[in-house]
């Protein structure tokens, strides 16, 4: 069976919609952080609140890309981007290609509309966009104790439906009415495709439609009793129940491909010997905001010329979500602090320093010290407070890079492009 994008969205919009209606009560406006490492997803009330968060991706307006998380594993827990995985897994098994593509061109609305269609294969249907500044937004689907969803009635049923249908973001209200239904432990029944009962546990509603779009709604008889609802309450449980054990199975597969490269880059040295006089090529250099200053760039040589992207001004990006879907309103996200744990790959076996070859037209840098043998280490990646376009204080950033030289590269070469950096 293949679906569309479209369909994923339709499939999750209206239980989406009441997620973020109760993800608005916890916040409540107030300031945020996230820990990838814990991994924990804190809103500062009191007392606080705590959920566990999974990035799916981030979109860059001025790279103009997104880029899922699973684009490159081990820069992450395991954990925190299993829900991605379970999204790339789903989009290749249901044929959407949108799901299942490392980078895609940045479009109006593709962030919520991908992050929508991923709730509907995942089963965690909050979301926050989390601005890191310089026009970057980090995506994450957000999930806890906190989200328990009361019993539903007629009243919010259709509270729900309508604000939904307010964003126009539903096509096949056929098709999303129906999972909403099902998601939520409701009767369904069609009598023809334009017409179709609900019930649930104080009462049930008709709904007409005209060429796939609700046309009215009228109050109707139960189509069951009680009974009933309450096995399909349990029938919605076991299918969210399915879909935790597929995302345990994508956090699985997570840690596993995680670890491959690193063993494979173990083994590498011992397979295909470099010359000790063959010159080492140079990583591409790293672009670093003035905002963000890390001990891998303080110990590079300067460079000889200036990135161009680096003159440009960050572009602003407003990320965050009103209730009910809305699409990101023009004012600022509060300002929240991200971190993370990196963990480096293996220890490096580095040249002597005579033994490296001099560049005719740069400066000779000076010998670095030989790096210690920590295998982990604590990194604040994104700092809200004090970043481009965003209130606040200074950002801090903490720790060192990874000890081996080359495996710093690549990590600082996919969080230039995953964040901006």
């Amino acid at each position: 069976m293949t679906k569309t994008l479209q369909d994923l969205i339709d499939e999750s919009i209206f239980i989406s919609t009441e997620y973020q209606a109760r993800l608005a009560e916890l916040t409540q406006g107030a300031g945020w952080d996230v820990d990838f490492s814990a991994p924990a997803f804190t809103l500062q009330t009191e007392p606080p609140v705590t959920l566990t968060p999974y990035l799916l991706g981030t979109e860059s307006a001025s790279r103009g890309t997104w880029i899922w998380s699973w684009q490159e594993l081990g820069h992450f827990p395991a954990e925190v981007v299993s829900a991605a995985v379970q999204a790339r897994e789903a989009g290749e098994r249901l044929g959407v290609d949108e799901l299942s593509t490392d980078e895609l061109p940045v479009a109006e609305g593709l962030a919520r509309r991908l992050t929508l269609a991923a709730k509907a294969v995942t089963g965690v249907y909050a979301h926050y966009p989390a601005g890191a500044g310089g026009g970057v937004t980090a995506w994450l689907l957000l999930d806890g104790p906190e989200f328990e969803l009361p019993e539903l009635t007629v009243e919010r049923m259709m509270r729900v439906i309508a604000e939904a249908l307010t964003t126009d973001t539903a096509v096949d209200h056929n098709l999303a009415v129906d999972s909403y239904a099902k998601l939520r432990g409701a009767h369904i029944e069609w009598d023809t495709e334009a017409t179709c009962v609900v019930t649930v546990r104080d009462g049930a509603q008709r709904f007409w439609f005209d060429d796939h779009q609700i046309s009215g709604v009228e109050p109707a008889e139960p189509a069951v009793g009680p009974e009933i609802l309450v096995d399909l309450v349990a029938d919605a449980r076991a299918r969210a129940a399915t879909l935790r054990q597929d995302r345990a199975a994508a956090e699985a597969t997570a840690a596993r491909q995680e670890a491959e490269p690193r063993s494979a880059a173990a083994a590498a040295p011992a397979e295909t010997p470099v010359s000790e006089k063959a010159p080492q090529e140079q990583a591409e250099p790293i672009e670093v905001p003035d905002f963000v200053e890390t001990e891998h760039a303080r110990a590079q040589p300067e460079p000889a010329e200036e990135s161009p992207e680096a003159e440009e001004p960050a572009a602003a990006h407003a990320g965050a979500d009103l209730p009910f879907d809305q699409e990101p309103s023009d004012r600022d996200v509060r300002p929240g602090r991200v971190s993370t744990t990196v963990v480096p790959g293996p220890e490096p076996v580095g040249p002597a320093p005579e033994e490296v070859p001099e560049a005719a037209s740069a400066p000779r840098p000076e010998p670095v010290a030989a790096p210690k043998a920590e295998r982990e280490v604590e990194r604040e990646v994104v700092a809200g407070p004090g970043v481009p376009d965003s209130a606040g204080t200074e950002p801090v950033v903490e720790g060192e890079e990874p000890a081996e030289e080359e495996q710093g590269e690549r990590r600082k070469g996919f969080f230039s492009r995953f964040f901006g950096l």
